[in-house]
């Protein structure tokens, strides 16, 4: 180790626009440590490349048909040199430069093996998608132990689009890779069965959001799902009922609508949410494969 405190993993692919934003603003992060950053190329042509080349990141390029969630995230991890890995996506931008400091002050608590930022949708994101991480991503802090009395929304906040991991617990929990995607969920089932501590911190919160079409989710849906029978579905689920889960569900979402005047886009959001559901079972009982799925099974032929 180098003593550095934190590296900063960034996996692209075209980052587009948002690109050198992020950059920016990760290098002007108001932080009391040292921290690197790590960014992994599949492929990019848009100019992604020569964005992080003005910036003093460590670049590692390898060939698209090597990208695969876990695998990937398990080579910045041991391209790693900080006590704290931390995780953002290419299309996510920190709202403000306390961000990292506000992810790693969790990790002052020894139990804490992984740290999970808030996402806060852009401003011109369609309803039905601000819904989501409006529901997901509230604006209190959550503290999630093995045995704890309640888990939320089944913890679908924990996502690595935003999130921190002690060095040495990937050590021992490192990505499955032999799952599609939600490495992110797998890995924090099994360090929650391990006995260690995960923190929701809302503080630490990123702009982000997906403007997936409805054939785009329902896409993503059957490789979810799939990665749910593959045992991305472990995360311990909370207490209450499904009927009672799915009355605080509409009772926010009803509320959202309310406060946001979006009652014109309930024949979509109903569309939206069936192709979600719809995707999810049929990945899960494993009678659909979604995209990457199917690219990984290529790789394999």
């Amino acid at each position: 180790m180098t003593g550095l405190d934190a590296s900063i993993i960034i996996l692209t692919k075209n980052g587009g626009a948002n690109f050198p934003r992020l950059l920016e603003c990760i290098y002007n992060q108001r932080f009391d440590g040292s921290y690197e950053v790590i960014v992994i190329d599949s492929g990019s042509a848009d100019g992604t490349l020569e964005v992080a080349r003005k910036y003093p990141v460590i670049l590692r390029e390898i060939a698209p048909q090597e990208f695969h969630h876990s695998r990937t995230r398990n080579l910045g991890a041991g391209m790693a040199q900080g006590k704290y890995m931390v995780y953002i996506t290419q299309d996510a931008l920190p709202l403000d430069n306390g961000w990292l400091q506000n992810l790693i002050n969790n990790f002052a608590d020894p139990q804490v093996a992984m740290v999970v930022g808030r996402q806060v949708p852009w401003e011109n994101t369609k309803p039905p998608e601000k819904f989501f991480y409006y529901y997901n991503f509230p604006d209190f802090k959550i503290v999630v132990q093995s045995g704890s009395a309640d888990y939320y929304h089944d913890n679908v906040f924990i996502s690595d689009v935003n999130a921190a991991y002690r060095k040495e617990i990937w050590i021992n929990y490192k990505f499955r890779e032999d799952i599609v995607m939600a490495e992110d969920k797998e890995t924090a089932a099994r360090i929650l069965a391990g006995g260690w501590t995960i923190t929701y911190e809302p503080g630490a919160a990123v702009y982000h959001a997906h403007e997936y079409t409805i054939k785009q989710l329902f896409n993503r849906a059957l490789d979810y799902g799939l990665s749910l029978r593959q045992g991305a579905d472990a995360l311990p689920a909370s207490k209450m009922t499904r009927l009672n889960r799915l009355l605080i569900l509409i009772r926010y979402e009803i509320k959202f609508l309310t406060k946001y005047g979006g009652w014109s886009w309930l024949p979509y959001i109903f569309i939206y949410n069936s192709s979600m559901y719809f995707g999810l079972f049929l990945g899960k009982a494993g009678l659909m494969a979604g995209p990457a799925a199917r690219r990984i099974r290529r790789g394999h032929d």
